[in-house]
């Protein structure tokens, strides 16, 4: 009979069969990330099935981290609660330092999120609910989370949601690793002000952060993204989420004013706790089923997790479920298939009829000046003019408003816009006449129309053309055309007239929520 394998003497050491901490047999790797590798394995004492996190070779040789490390880890596993994955040993075995956990069976909800795109609300609330469940318990005992992400949150298969990695992130706050060349700690997309600002944290840090990851199981995108980790991470700190409806509008007004609550910038104005947070999303009567939609079974990402399909070497590819596109969201049910599809035909004979009728007197009429011109244009109803380039433009303010979202108006995607900032009053608070967006052509054009698409609803704007763009509002002149009480998409007529830049000046900001204001454009298109 062949000898066991060693017990490691170093990470890199570290293979099937290999002895960690005298007793526990390493099986299978089952993730990897940027702080630990983990694998399943069994407790030849206990004769039971664990998950093993061993600290990567560069974390090690930090004395002062593994210290902090074994501490947290310490405070973990006296945690005890159905939605937090147990602590059950620390292990210091020969340059391998390791922490022993619950073995979960299932997957993580960031795979879930890839595959799926977005979550049903009931669905999200049901989850949501559950890590609340999980954080309240912590903070009673003592424990911030840090790093609550999607990544962290396991989907068992028996049905629980269960939050892991409790202290971690502490322990890697005051590593030089981790923070001499400035990367933050977290992960950026969820990490509160407070964390970003380096100010003290309590409980509401990790409600932030379960607010963030409630918005983006709803909206099936995270309510910030920059170019890189601190660009994302500074963005909480200036600017507040665009409003959960003007992202998707089926989003049940009632969650999003919890959600903005949850993800209110100061700490005072969010909820004091996760239970009072737990409290809101419980009482939420949103009239569907709450079971949780699994992936396929594959390899996954998570920190201990096994998945279900355990076959070596698999690495996880996020892929559509049957019959769906990547990305999409599922649908809300199947009772609305039919009207959905009756919805679709109906519009599609009304864009036929809008499109004949446009062609005869009576037509120009109505769609003409004097019409209600709260309508895209039909299809060849005119040629796309070219933008060469757009911006935004603010000359009451501070020059610009969300200049990184600029490129979302000219990619032809449905799920990316450009924002104003974010305004206490419709009317821009007060603070200036309005805000808007510059768009540039390689040539004077004869302009028929700027057909304008947004999800805001009752919002207002002026449109200006000009020969070049003026760096006033007054170099603009007077307003070819205005609307206002705007019920989202609308298509304002130009007249034929001639310039090379065109200005959307945006002055009522629209129908905001929980007392903030901000109008959303997903896409722009000149007619010539």
């Amino acid at each position: 009979m062949p000898e066991p394998p060693p017990s490691p003497t170093t990470t890199s050491q570290i293979e099937p069969g290999a002895l960690v901490g005298g007793r526990y047999r390493l099986v299978a790797r089952v993730a990897e990330g940027g702080m630990a590798e983990v694998w399943e394995a069994v407790d030849e004492v206990l004769t039971r099935p664990v998950a093993v996190k061993i600290l990567l070779p560069h974390l090690v040789a930090d004395t002062a981290f593994v210290t902090r490390f074994r501490r947290e880890a310490i405070a973990a596993a006296r945690l005890s609660d159905p939605h937090i994955v147990s602590v059950y040993d620390t292990c210091s075995d020969a340059g391998v330092e390791a922490i022993v956990m619950e073995l979960v069976r299932g997957t993580t909800l960031r795979r879930l999120l890839d595959e799926r795109g977005r979550l049903p609300a009931p669905q999200a609330v049901h989850i949501a609910v559950q890590i609340a469940d999980a954080l309240h318990h912590a903070h009673a005992c003592g424990l911030i989370h840090r790093d609550v992400k999607p990544g962290n949150i396991l989907l068992s298969d028996d049905d629980r949601v269960l939050v892991a990695d409790f202290g971690i992130a502490k322990a890697a706050e005051a590593s030089a690793d981790l923070t001499e060349v400035g990367q933050v700690v977290g992960t950026a997309k969820y990490l509160s002000p407070e964390q970003v600002a380096g100010a003290p944290l309590d409980a509401r840090s990790d409600v932030y952060a379960l607010g963030v990851v409630l918005y983006e199981m709803v909206c099936g995108r995270a309510p910030f993204t920059g170019r890189n980790a601190t660009t994302t991470a500074m963005a909480r700190l200036t600017s507040d989420p665009m409003p959960m409806r003007q992202v998707c509008g089926d989003v049940p007004p009632a969650l999003e004013q919890v959600v903005l609550r949850a993800m209110a910038r100061q700490p005072e104005d969010r909820f004091a706790s996760a239970a009072e947070l737990r409290g809101a999303l419980a009482r939420l009567d949103l009239g569907a089923d709450a079971t949780v939609v699994r992936p396929a079974a594959g390899r996954d990402d998570a920190t201990t997790v096994a998945p279900t399909d355990r076959r070596a070497g698999r690495e996880h590819r996020p892929r559509p479920a049957p019959g769906r596109p990547a990305g999409r969201s599922p649908g809300p049910g199947r009772p609305w298939v039919v009207p959905t599809a009756l919805v679709v035909v109906i519009a599609a004979t009304l864009a036929v009829v809008g499109v004949l009728l446009a062609r005869t007197e009576l037509g120009r009429g109505v769609f003409g000046g004097g019409g209600d011109g709260n309508r895209p244009p039909a299809a060849g109803a005119g040629s796309g003019v070219a933008i060469t380039s757009v911006r935004s433009f603010d000359p009451f303010g501070q020059g610009g408003e969300h200049d990184n979202e600029l490129a979302g108006l000219l990619d032809d995607l449905p799920d990316t816009a450009w924002t104003t900032e974010e305004y206490r009053r419709r009317d821009l608070g007060g603070l200036k006449p309005g805000v808007g967006l510059v768009l540039t052509l390689a040539r004077a054009t004869e302009l028929d129309a700027l057909a304008v698409t947004s999800p805001t609803r009752n919002w207002a704007a002026s449109v200006y053309v000009a020969d070049t763009a003026p760096s006033d509002l007054d170099g603009w002149g007077q307003p070819v055309t205005s609307q206002e009480g705007i019920a989202g998409d609308v298509t304002f007529d130009l007249a034929g007239r001639r310039g090379a830049a065109v200005l959307l000046w945006i002055t009522d900001l629209g129908e905001g929520a929980g007392g903030r204001f901000t109008t959303a454009i997903t896409s722009v298109r000149l007619e010539g």
